[in-house]
């Protein structure tokens, strides 16, 4: 059976990034590159660590593509702090000579549920862990949850004792990366029988299997929700030495698999964020709903880039996402 492709009407260039935005962000990278942290750095230019972050790693990737560096290596190199270091040679001869007016442009997705169901379909015949791996492209796609949190996510945050589905269950503040709890919504049916298949898929192969076989669907409740290829939890540990925030490295390489297996090179699960965020405004959320369920501190960042809304229920919204 041939592969289905993405339409090539719904790929989009990424703005350029402008040549003042580059030459702050060569600042900050030459900086953590020697040792400094991306708060340290952003400080200097009135930004704070995430925007920092982007930047550095937006100008990295834009590099690696203009320089004709494969897409691997680039994702390598820009998906940590440590990668960044650890390629650092490389790294600053491709920014190096990068020129803003001369790069070419990084294309984006903008993906609908139809492309989801056609990106899982094609997920099905690629991945050696076909079941599991589909689960989680939904999950990605109807929670806009990071790959670290996702990672934290347990069996009773979609179980209920009875087997039952968790339709509106809460992200808890020790899952989420900012320490606050906030609305998880399993509304999906096609999300939910992603789930439900590699569950069972789980419970053949006896992987976090609890006590007693008529609760929880004979799982562990408090086993994590997905594992790895064996059966063991997706390890956290800190970003580095001086960076105590969590991590895993594990999940988002899994990630990255899942999406190149999908079919979309180049697209990121923070763009999956944003993603999610504009789909969810589309269809009438406030942007408060929708930084409520992305786990930001405000609505103003979605508002800036979507603008004023009219409300709508917000599980309804999620429940047509995928």
């Amino acid at each position: 059976m041939p592969r289905k492709t993405c339409p090539p009407q719904r790929i989009q260039p990424e703005p350029k990034m402008k040549q003042h935005t580059v030459e702050q962000a060569r600042e900050m990278l030459a900086s953590v590159l020697d040792g400094e942290s991306f708060s340290a750095a952003g400080k200097r230019h009135g930004l704070c660590r995430s925007t920092a972050e982007r930047e550095v790693k937006a100008l990295v990737r834009l590099a690696f593509a203009g320089s004709g560096a494969g897409t691997e290596f680039q994702h390598q190199a820009a998906a940590s702090l440590k990668g960044l270091r650890q390629h650092r040679a490389l790294v600053m001869q491709a920014v190096r000579g990068f020129d803003a007016d001369k790069a070419p442009r990084i294309r984006t997705w903008n993906i609908d549920a139809r492309d989801i169901a056609e990106g899982a379909e094609r997920l099905r015949t690629r991945s050696c862990n076909a079941a599991r791996d589909v689960a989680l492209l939904y999950v990605l796609f109807t929670t806009g949850a990071k790959p670290v949190e996702i990672a934290r996510l347990q069996v009773c945050d979609y179980l209920q004792a009875d087997g039952g589905i968790r339709r509106r269950s809460t992200l808890r503040p020790e899952a989420s990366v900012n320490g606050r709890s906030r609305p998880l919504f399993f509304t999906s049916e096609r999300a939910c029988l992603a789930i439900d298949g590699y569950l069972h898929q789980r419970l053949q192969r006896q992987h976090g299997v609890g006590k007693a076989a008529s609760a929880y669907r004979g799982l562990d409740p408090a086993s994590p929700l997905f594992l790895t290829d064996d059966g063991r939890r997706f390890e956290l540990r800190c970003r580095s030495r001086t960076d105590t925030r969590a991590t895993c490295r594990l999940m988002s390489a899994t990630f990255h698999a899942i999406i190149q297996r999908a079919g979309w090179p180049g697209l990121t699960t923070q763009a999956v964020r944003c993603m999610v965020a504009r789909r969810l405004l589309d269809k009438g959320t406030t942007p408060m709903q929708a930084a409520q369920l992305l786990g930001l501190a405000g609505p103003a960042g979605v508002r800036r880039l979507i603008g004023p809304t009219q409300a709508t229920a917000l599980d309804a919204a999620v429940e047509e996402l995928a």
